[in-house]
């Protein structure tokens, strides 16, 4: 579905992504598992096309995104829930949800938002109010919510789980799950390794902009290297 081969991605001199590649096949969930500032963010902006690499390609469903701009990308099919979430906090939920759906001109908005809003009580529960009174767990699931309303062939999790309790983390990844097991495909960046591992079908480890291994989420789960400067020992 996405195959990103040897992006090069600087901002001004200083590289951020070094020689990157990797793959997304249909119905996966792929993680990228690293510290702070290695890059992962900066690749999912990239192939959301907010930021231009300096050489490389990316292709999804066969289409070469490069220098296409964002709307369009969400038009082709890839939606993006960012690291920060970026809701729209002066405007009600039900507006933010409207504005995920933008790009789209068909008939199903509606059943799609209920759909979403199914999958999201606590969202539901608070449309009509501004989305800046929610709490922090509420506004992730604001932010995926969002999200899946441009139906996206391929959804894009930035740091869902960041700054999130504990019980919030669970209740997050076990709605990432759900949404996999109903066919959607997620590319996931994730500073909680041990989680993003444990749903991933395959994942990478990214190091100040380079890819330094990949492999099974399970594997990785049990890898020394992995083990020692990511899980906690």
């Amino acid at each position: 579905m996405l195959q990103v081969n040897g992006l090069h991605v600087f901002y001004g001199a200083i590289q951020a992504l070094n020689d990157v590649s990797l793959e997304v096949n249909q119905g996966e969930i792929v993680s990228i598992i690293g510290s702070n500032g290695a890059g992962k963010s900066t690749l999912l902006r990239t192939i959301s096309g907010l930021i231009r690499p300096r050489s490389g390609s990316i292709t999804f469903e066969g289409k070469d995104l490069v220098g296409v701009s964002p709307d369009k990308i969400v038009r082709l099919g890839i939606s993006q829930s960012p690291e920060g979430r970026r809701i729209f906090t002066n405007m009600s939920v039900k507006e933010n949800l409207q504005l995920g759906a933008f790009s789209r001109t068909d008939g199903d908005i509606a059943d799609d938002m209920e759909k979403a809003l199914n999958r999201f009580p606590r969202v539901r529960e608070r449309l009509k109010q501004s989305a800046g009174t929610m709490s922090g767990g509420e506004l992730q699931m604001l932010a995926i919510c969002r999200a899946l309303m441009s139906r996206p062939h391929l959804l894009l999790l930035d740091e869902p789980s960041m700054g999130l309790a504990p019980n919030l983390v669970t209740e997050i990844f076990a709605i990432i799950k759900d949404l996999n097991d109903g066919g959607t495909t997620i590319l996931l960046v994730e500073q909680n390794a041990h989680r993003a591992l444990e749903v991933a079908n395959r994942a990478y480890v990214l190091e100040t902009g380079n890819m330094v291994m990949t492999g099974p989420g399970q594997e990785l789960l049990t890898d020394p290297k992995v083990k020692e400067f990511y899980l906690g020992g």
